[in-house]
Protein backbone atom coordinates (compact mmCIF):
# COMPACT_ATOMS: atom_id res chain seq x y z
CA UNK A 1 0.00 0.00 0.00
CA UNK A 2 1.31 3.32 -0.88
CA UNK A 3 2.42 6.04 1.51
CA UNK A 4 0.51 9.37 1.58
CA UNK A 5 3.24 12.13 1.82
CA UNK A 6 2.52 15.32 3.57
CA UNK A 7 4.70 17.97 1.59
CA UNK A 8 2.79 20.51 1.30
CA UNK A 9 2.94 22.49 -2.33
CA UNK A 10 5.27 22.18 -4.82
CA UNK A 11 6.68 25.57 -6.05
CA UNK A 12 9.75 24.32 -8.45
CA UNK A 13 10.18 21.13 -10.83
CA UNK A 14 13.14 19.70 -12.59
CA UNK A 15 11.96 17.25 -14.77
CA UNK A 16 15.07 15.66 -15.92
CA UNK A 17 17.60 15.25 -13.68
CA UNK A 18 20.25 14.43 -16.13
CA UNK A 19 22.79 13.52 -13.52
CA UNK A 20 20.28 10.95 -12.00
CA UNK A 21 18.49 8.46 -14.49
CA UNK A 22 16.61 11.48 -16.18
CA UNK A 23 14.06 11.26 -12.86
CA UNK A 24 11.89 14.26 -11.78
CA UNK A 25 12.97 16.25 -8.69
CA UNK A 26 10.56 18.66 -6.88
CA UNK A 27 10.77 21.23 -4.27
CA UNK A 28 7.79 21.62 -1.48
CA UNK A 29 6.79 24.24 0.30
CA UNK A 30 5.42 24.18 3.86
CA UNK A 31 4.43 26.29 6.70
CA UNK A 32 5.79 25.35 9.98
CA UNK A 33 4.25 27.29 12.16
CA UNK A 34 5.73 31.57 10.97
CA UNK A 35 8.43 29.98 9.38
CA UNK A 36 8.29 28.59 5.65
CA UNK A 37 10.57 25.61 4.69
CA UNK A 38 10.98 23.25 1.68
CA UNK A 39 12.11 19.88 0.86
CA UNK A 40 13.04 18.17 -2.04
CA UNK A 41 11.32 14.86 -3.49
CA UNK A 42 11.26 12.52 -6.37
CA UNK A 43 8.63 9.88 -6.60
CA UNK A 44 11.19 8.05 -8.48
CA UNK A 45 12.08 4.48 -7.60
CA UNK A 46 15.75 3.56 -7.60
CA UNK A 47 19.16 2.53 -5.63
CA UNK A 48 20.38 6.29 -6.40
CA UNK A 49 17.62 8.30 -5.74
CA UNK A 50 18.04 9.00 -2.18
CA UNK A 51 21.14 9.68 -2.63
CA UNK A 52 20.73 12.45 -5.20
CA UNK A 53 18.16 13.67 -3.37
CA UNK A 54 20.11 13.97 -0.18
CA UNK A 55 23.35 15.65 -2.45
CA UNK A 56 20.37 18.21 -4.16
CA UNK A 57 19.23 19.21 -0.60
CA UNK A 58 22.95 19.85 1.11
CA UNK A 59 23.65 21.57 -1.91
CA UNK A 60 21.06 23.59 -1.47
CA UNK A 61 21.72 24.49 2.18
CA UNK A 62 24.88 25.33 1.22
CA UNK A 63 24.69 27.67 -1.60
CA UNK A 64 21.79 29.31 -0.71
CA UNK A 65 22.25 29.90 2.47
CA UNK A 66 19.73 27.59 4.12
CA UNK A 67 19.69 25.43 7.30
CA UNK A 68 17.87 22.31 8.27
CA UNK A 69 14.50 22.02 10.33
CA UNK A 70 15.88 20.86 13.97
CA UNK A 71 13.30 18.16 13.98
CA UNK A 72 13.69 16.95 10.11
CA UNK A 73 17.26 17.66 8.70
CA UNK A 74 14.98 17.13 5.36
CA UNK A 75 13.37 20.18 5.05
CA UNK A 76 15.54 23.53 4.87
CA UNK A 77 14.28 27.76 5.78
CA UNK A 78 16.47 30.78 5.58
CA UNK A 79 18.22 31.83 9.17
CA UNK A 80 16.45 35.14 8.64
CA UNK A 81 13.10 33.61 8.61
CA UNK A 82 11.97 35.01 5.55
CA UNK A 83 11.49 33.38 2.32
CA UNK A 84 12.70 34.21 -0.18
CA UNK A 85 10.64 32.37 -3.53
CA UNK A 86 12.05 33.18 -6.75
CA UNK A 87 15.67 32.92 -5.46
CA UNK A 88 15.34 29.72 -4.08
CA UNK A 89 13.38 28.45 -7.22
CA UNK A 90 16.49 29.58 -9.17
CA UNK A 91 19.02 28.29 -7.11
CA UNK A 92 16.96 24.83 -6.69
CA UNK A 93 17.11 24.68 -10.81
CA UNK A 94 20.87 25.67 -11.07
CA UNK A 95 21.49 22.74 -8.11
CA UNK A 96 19.91 20.05 -9.84
CA UNK A 97 22.85 20.67 -12.81
CA UNK A 98 25.46 20.12 -10.29
CA UNK A 99 27.34 16.86 -10.96
CA UNK A 100 27.10 14.51 -8.01
CA UNK A 101 30.26 13.71 -5.81
CA UNK A 102 31.72 17.22 -7.47
CA UNK A 103 33.21 19.76 -5.09
CA UNK A 104 30.62 22.10 -4.44
CA UNK A 105 31.13 25.57 -6.31
CA UNK A 106 32.11 28.25 -3.80
CA UNK A 107 30.29 31.91 -5.49
CA UNK A 108 32.46 34.90 -5.36
CA UNK A 109 31.23 38.11 -4.78
CA UNK A 110 33.26 39.87 -7.49
CA UNK A 111 33.14 38.89 -11.10
CA UNK A 112 34.71 39.82 -14.33
CA UNK A 113 31.86 41.23 -16.68
CA UNK A 114 32.00 41.99 -20.30
CA UNK A 115 29.43 44.76 -20.57
CA UNK A 116 30.85 46.60 -17.97
CA UNK A 117 34.91 45.95 -19.28
CA UNK A 118 36.36 45.54 -15.87
CA UNK A 119 35.63 43.82 -12.29
CA UNK A 120 32.27 44.12 -11.24
CA UNK A 121 31.55 43.56 -7.18
CA UNK A 122 28.93 43.04 -4.62
CA UNK A 123 29.32 45.02 -1.77
CA UNK A 124 27.36 43.97 1.79
CA UNK A 125 26.54 47.09 3.84
CA UNK A 126 24.10 45.14 6.23
CA UNK A 127 20.83 44.46 6.92
CA UNK A 128 20.17 42.85 3.57
CA UNK A 129 21.73 46.10 1.76
CA UNK A 130 24.42 45.51 -1.05
CA UNK A 131 25.43 47.66 -3.86
CA UNK A 132 26.72 47.00 -6.69
CA UNK A 133 30.23 48.40 -7.57
CA UNK A 134 32.93 48.46 -10.66
CA UNK A 135 36.48 48.56 -10.54
CA UNK A 136 35.81 51.70 -13.70
CA UNK A 137 33.80 54.87 -13.28
CA UNK A 138 33.16 55.61 -16.37
CA UNK A 139 29.29 56.02 -18.00
CA UNK A 140 29.37 52.34 -19.85
CA UNK A 141 30.70 50.85 -15.76
CA UNK A 142 28.20 52.85 -14.06
CA UNK A 143 25.25 52.05 -16.25
CA UNK A 144 26.16 48.33 -16.02
CA UNK A 145 26.36 48.60 -12.47
CA UNK A 146 22.41 49.66 -12.16
CA UNK A 147 21.70 46.94 -14.75
CA UNK A 148 23.16 44.58 -12.81
CA UNK A 149 21.32 45.80 -9.63
CA UNK A 150 17.73 45.95 -11.30
CA UNK A 151 18.71 42.02 -12.58
CA UNK A 152 19.09 41.07 -8.67
CA UNK A 153 15.81 42.69 -8.03
CA UNK A 154 14.05 40.61 -10.44
CA UNK A 155 16.05 37.52 -10.06
CA UNK A 156 15.60 37.95 -5.88
CA UNK A 157 12.76 39.97 -5.52
CA UNK A 158 14.99 42.24 -3.68
CA UNK A 159 13.92 46.22 -3.72
CA UNK A 160 16.04 49.01 -5.86
CA UNK A 161 16.62 52.24 -3.83
CA UNK A 162 15.29 55.06 -6.09
CA UNK A 163 18.14 57.77 -4.93
CA UNK A 164 20.95 54.75 -5.37
CA UNK A 165 20.02 52.77 -8.24
CA UNK A 166 23.18 50.46 -8.20
CA UNK A 167 21.80 49.93 -3.99
CA UNK A 168 19.41 46.68 -3.47
CA UNK A 169 18.08 45.20 -0.59
CA UNK A 170 16.46 42.25 1.00
CA UNK A 171 13.03 43.13 2.12
CA UNK A 172 13.87 41.02 5.38
CA UNK A 173 16.28 42.97 6.32
CA UNK A 174 18.97 40.08 6.51
CA UNK A 175 22.18 39.61 4.43
CA UNK A 176 22.10 36.68 1.93
CA UNK A 177 26.15 36.69 1.22
CA UNK A 178 25.48 32.76 -0.49
CA UNK A 179 22.56 33.80 -2.55
CA UNK A 180 24.17 36.84 -3.68
CA UNK A 181 27.10 35.02 -4.56
CA UNK A 182 25.04 32.01 -6.18
CA UNK A 183 22.59 34.04 -8.33
CA UNK A 184 25.65 36.59 -9.54
CA UNK A 185 25.67 34.46 -12.83
CA UNK A 186 21.76 34.67 -12.89
CA UNK A 187 21.89 38.45 -12.50
CA UNK A 188 24.30 39.34 -15.34
CA UNK A 189 21.79 37.68 -17.74
CA UNK A 190 18.78 38.13 -16.56
CA UNK A 191 16.50 38.05 -20.01
CA UNK A 192 17.96 34.42 -20.20
CA UNK A 193 17.20 33.23 -16.55
CA UNK A 194 13.28 34.70 -16.93
CA UNK A 195 13.22 32.49 -20.05
CA UNK A 196 14.21 29.50 -18.43
CA UNK A 197 12.07 30.31 -15.36
CA UNK A 198 9.28 30.68 -17.61
CA UNK A 199 10.02 27.82 -19.51
CA UNK A 200 9.96 25.53 -16.21
CA UNK A 201 6.64 27.08 -15.62
CA UNK A 202 4.94 25.23 -18.28
CA UNK A 203 6.68 21.73 -17.85
CA UNK A 204 4.62 19.11 -16.29
CA UNK A 205 3.30 18.77 -12.97
CA UNK A 206 5.19 16.47 -10.46
CA UNK A 207 2.82 13.77 -9.23
CA UNK A 208 2.71 10.72 -7.19
CA UNK A 209 2.41 7.39 -9.10
CA UNK A 210 -1.33 6.49 -7.69
CA UNK A 211 -2.24 10.45 -8.90
CA UNK A 212 -1.02 9.82 -12.58
CA UNK A 213 -3.36 8.87 -15.17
Amino acid sequence: MGKTLELGRRIELCSMDQHCENISLGLYRREKGDLQQVSVHSYAVGENINGRIEFVTNALAQLAGMVPDVDDLHWLQFECSGFHVRALKRCFLDVCKLEQGRPLPVKPLSVQDKKAGCLVSVVQHGSGVYEVTSAASDDRAIKRCEALAKGFAKVCEMQVDENKKNQIAFTCGCNHDDLMGMLMFRAQNVRAAMREEEMSATRGVLAAPSQQK
